[in-house]
Protein backbone atom coordinates (compact mmCIF):
# COMPACT_ATOMS: atom_id res chain seq x y z
CA UNK A 1 0.00 0.00 0.00
CA UNK A 2 1.25 3.77 -0.98
CA UNK A 3 1.02 6.54 0.99
CA UNK A 4 -0.26 9.40 -0.97
CA UNK A 5 3.33 11.46 -0.18
CA UNK A 6 4.67 8.60 -2.53
CA UNK A 7 3.07 10.03 -5.88
CA UNK A 8 4.40 12.51 -8.22
CA UNK A 9 2.35 15.27 -8.76
CA UNK A 10 2.97 17.51 -11.59
CA UNK A 11 1.48 20.47 -13.93
CA UNK A 12 -0.32 19.31 -17.00
CA UNK A 13 2.09 20.12 -20.23
CA UNK A 14 1.03 19.65 -24.06
CA UNK A 15 3.19 16.68 -23.67
CA UNK A 16 0.74 15.21 -21.29
CA UNK A 17 -2.43 16.00 -22.96
CA UNK A 18 -2.98 12.28 -25.01
CA UNK A 19 -2.24 10.40 -21.81
CA UNK A 20 -4.39 12.78 -19.67
CA UNK A 21 -7.17 12.62 -21.87
CA UNK A 22 -7.12 8.74 -22.03
CA UNK A 23 -7.21 8.02 -18.28
CA UNK A 24 -10.01 10.95 -18.37
CA UNK A 25 -12.23 8.98 -21.03
CA UNK A 26 -11.30 5.93 -18.91
CA UNK A 27 -12.73 7.21 -15.72
CA UNK A 28 -14.83 9.87 -16.41
CA UNK A 29 -18.66 9.84 -18.34
CA UNK A 30 -18.07 12.58 -20.34
CA UNK A 31 -15.63 12.90 -23.21
CA UNK A 32 -13.67 16.31 -23.30
CA UNK A 33 -12.15 17.39 -26.56
CA UNK A 34 -8.45 18.38 -26.85
CA UNK A 35 -9.25 22.45 -26.62
CA UNK A 36 -10.62 21.60 -22.88
CA UNK A 37 -7.17 20.33 -22.38
CA UNK A 38 -5.19 23.07 -24.29
CA UNK A 39 -7.25 25.68 -21.93
CA UNK A 40 -5.80 24.00 -18.73
CA UNK A 41 -2.31 24.60 -20.48
CA UNK A 42 -2.95 28.18 -21.50
CA UNK A 43 -4.99 30.18 -18.85
CA UNK A 44 -3.61 31.20 -16.06
CA UNK A 45 -7.02 30.69 -14.01
CA UNK A 46 -6.86 26.90 -14.54
CA UNK A 47 -4.94 24.03 -14.11
CA UNK A 48 -4.64 20.21 -14.26
CA UNK A 49 -1.93 18.37 -11.85
CA UNK A 50 -1.82 15.39 -12.57
CA UNK A 51 -0.55 12.05 -10.61
CA UNK A 52 2.40 9.43 -11.43
CA UNK A 53 3.55 6.67 -9.47
CA UNK A 54 7.26 7.08 -9.38
CA UNK A 55 8.42 3.76 -10.75
CA UNK A 56 5.88 4.67 -13.97
CA UNK A 57 6.49 8.45 -13.86
CA UNK A 58 4.80 8.88 -17.74
CA UNK A 59 1.64 7.05 -17.28
CA UNK A 60 -0.85 9.32 -15.03
CA UNK A 61 -2.66 7.04 -12.24
CA UNK A 62 -4.76 10.46 -11.53
CA UNK A 63 -5.31 13.94 -12.25
CA UNK A 64 -7.38 17.24 -11.19
CA UNK A 65 -8.34 20.27 -13.15
CA UNK A 66 -9.60 23.40 -11.70
CA UNK A 67 -10.68 26.75 -12.52
CA UNK A 68 -10.35 30.03 -10.46
CA UNK A 69 -13.42 32.00 -10.85
CA UNK A 70 -12.84 35.67 -9.96
CA UNK A 71 -16.32 36.53 -10.26
CA UNK A 72 -17.84 34.01 -7.73
CA UNK A 73 -21.38 32.52 -9.77
CA UNK A 74 -22.46 29.19 -9.67
CA UNK A 75 -25.00 27.67 -11.93
CA UNK A 76 -25.66 31.86 -12.36
CA UNK A 77 -26.15 32.57 -8.97
CA UNK A 78 -24.03 34.38 -6.81
CA UNK A 79 -21.91 32.16 -4.71
CA UNK A 80 -23.13 33.60 -1.78
CA UNK A 81 -26.86 33.16 -2.41
CA UNK A 82 -25.68 29.20 -2.99
CA UNK A 83 -23.90 29.26 -0.11
CA UNK A 84 -26.38 30.74 2.29
CA UNK A 85 -30.01 30.39 0.53
CA UNK A 86 -31.42 31.97 3.38
CA UNK A 87 -28.84 30.21 6.63
CA UNK A 88 -25.32 30.97 6.24
CA UNK A 89 -24.26 27.04 7.09
CA UNK A 90 -20.79 28.13 6.28
CA UNK A 91 -20.45 31.76 7.96
CA UNK A 92 -16.71 32.58 8.93
CA UNK A 93 -16.09 36.07 9.99
CA UNK A 94 -12.90 36.64 8.20
CA UNK A 95 -14.26 36.00 4.78
CA UNK A 96 -16.49 37.95 2.17
CA UNK A 97 -18.35 35.82 0.30
CA UNK A 98 -19.14 38.50 -1.96
CA UNK A 99 -15.88 39.62 -3.56
CA UNK A 100 -14.14 36.27 -2.79
CA UNK A 101 -12.70 34.05 -5.89
CA UNK A 102 -13.43 30.44 -5.13
CA UNK A 103 -12.13 27.25 -6.96
CA UNK A 104 -14.21 24.85 -8.97
CA UNK A 105 -13.51 21.64 -9.51
CA UNK A 106 -14.03 21.12 -13.17
CA UNK A 107 -12.88 16.78 -12.83
CA UNK A 108 -11.33 14.90 -10.41
CA UNK A 109 -10.71 10.66 -11.06
CA UNK A 110 -8.27 8.07 -9.87
CA UNK A 111 -7.51 4.79 -11.21
CA UNK A 112 -9.55 1.99 -9.31
CA UNK A 113 -6.03 0.69 -7.83
CA UNK A 114 -5.03 3.82 -7.13
CA UNK A 115 -8.04 4.92 -5.08
CA UNK A 116 -8.35 4.94 -1.14
CA UNK A 117 -5.09 5.87 -0.78
CA UNK A 118 -5.18 9.33 -0.14
CA UNK A 119 -4.42 10.74 -3.91
CA UNK A 120 -7.77 12.46 -4.39
CA UNK A 121 -7.15 14.18 -1.00
CA UNK A 122 -3.49 15.36 -1.88
CA UNK A 123 -4.79 16.80 -5.42
CA UNK A 124 -7.46 18.96 -3.97
CA UNK A 125 -5.31 20.84 -1.61
CA UNK A 126 -2.77 21.07 -3.95
CA UNK A 127 -4.83 22.87 -6.31
CA UNK A 128 -5.84 25.21 -3.48
CA UNK A 129 -2.10 25.56 -2.44
CA UNK A 130 -1.68 26.31 -6.43
CA UNK A 131 -4.17 29.04 -6.57
CA UNK A 132 -2.88 30.51 -2.89
CA UNK A 133 0.24 30.66 -4.77
CA UNK A 134 -0.71 31.98 -7.99
CA UNK A 135 -3.43 34.47 -7.78
CA UNK A 136 -3.94 37.81 -7.19
CA UNK A 137 -6.70 37.13 -4.30
CA UNK A 138 -3.59 35.60 -1.82
CA UNK A 139 -5.22 36.46 1.64
CA UNK A 140 -8.87 35.40 0.43
CA UNK A 141 -7.95 32.18 -0.42
CA UNK A 142 -5.23 31.19 2.72
CA UNK A 143 -8.44 32.74 4.74
CA UNK A 144 -10.60 29.75 3.32
CA UNK A 145 -11.65 29.46 0.05
CA UNK A 146 -15.24 28.35 -1.13
CA UNK A 147 -14.54 24.98 -3.41
CA UNK A 148 -17.72 23.91 -5.67
CA UNK A 149 -17.98 21.19 -8.09
CA UNK A 150 -20.87 19.04 -9.28
CA UNK A 151 -21.31 15.33 -8.90
CA UNK A 152 -23.82 12.72 -10.54
CA UNK A 153 -26.51 12.08 -8.01
CA UNK A 154 -25.68 7.99 -8.84
CA UNK A 155 -21.66 8.51 -7.89
CA UNK A 156 -22.20 7.66 -4.82
CA UNK A 157 -18.04 7.62 -4.22
CA UNK A 158 -17.46 10.90 -5.59
CA UNK A 159 -20.59 12.11 -3.22
CA UNK A 160 -18.94 10.75 0.11
CA UNK A 161 -15.31 11.87 -0.79
CA UNK A 162 -16.49 15.53 -1.02
CA UNK A 163 -18.67 15.61 1.85
CA UNK A 164 -15.87 13.96 3.89
CA UNK A 165 -13.43 17.06 2.61
CA UNK A 166 -15.86 19.18 4.04
CA UNK A 167 -18.22 20.32 1.18
CA UNK A 168 -22.02 20.09 1.30
CA UNK A 169 -25.11 19.58 -1.58
CA UNK A 170 -25.97 22.94 -1.93
CA UNK A 171 -28.51 22.14 -4.62
CA UNK A 172 -31.72 20.39 -5.46
CA UNK A 173 -31.36 17.70 -8.54
CA UNK A 174 -29.73 19.34 -11.15
CA UNK A 175 -31.88 17.58 -14.01
CA UNK A 176 -29.88 16.41 -16.97
CA UNK A 177 -26.57 18.12 -16.08
CA UNK A 178 -24.18 15.34 -17.70
CA UNK A 179 -26.07 15.82 -21.10
CA UNK A 180 -22.78 14.50 -23.08
CA UNK A 181 -22.81 10.28 -21.71
CA UNK A 182 -22.41 7.94 -24.15
CA UNK A 183 -25.77 6.29 -21.89
CA UNK A 184 -27.86 9.23 -22.06
CA UNK A 185 -27.80 11.94 -19.86
CA UNK A 186 -26.98 12.23 -16.19
CA UNK A 187 -28.72 14.21 -13.25
CA UNK A 188 -26.58 16.02 -10.93
CA UNK A 189 -25.82 18.02 -6.92
CA UNK A 190 -23.78 21.39 -6.71
CA UNK A 191 -21.64 20.40 -4.02
CA UNK A 192 -19.93 23.54 -2.06
CA UNK A 193 -18.03 24.49 1.04
CA UNK A 194 -14.58 25.55 2.41
CA UNK A 195 -11.00 24.31 2.49
CA UNK A 196 -8.62 26.78 4.90
CA UNK A 197 -4.62 26.09 4.90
Amino acid sequence: MHDSSDFLIRQLTSADIANVRALHDSLLPIKYPTSFFLQLTLLRERVCLVAYHPEDPTNPIAFISAALQQNPRVHGLPTSYVLTDGEDDFSDPKVSLKDAPHIEILTLGVLPAFQQRGVARLLVRRVHNYFSEHSNHTRDLRDGTVIHTNVATSNAPALSFYERMGLKVASGVIRNLYRACPHGSKDGYLLVGRIAS
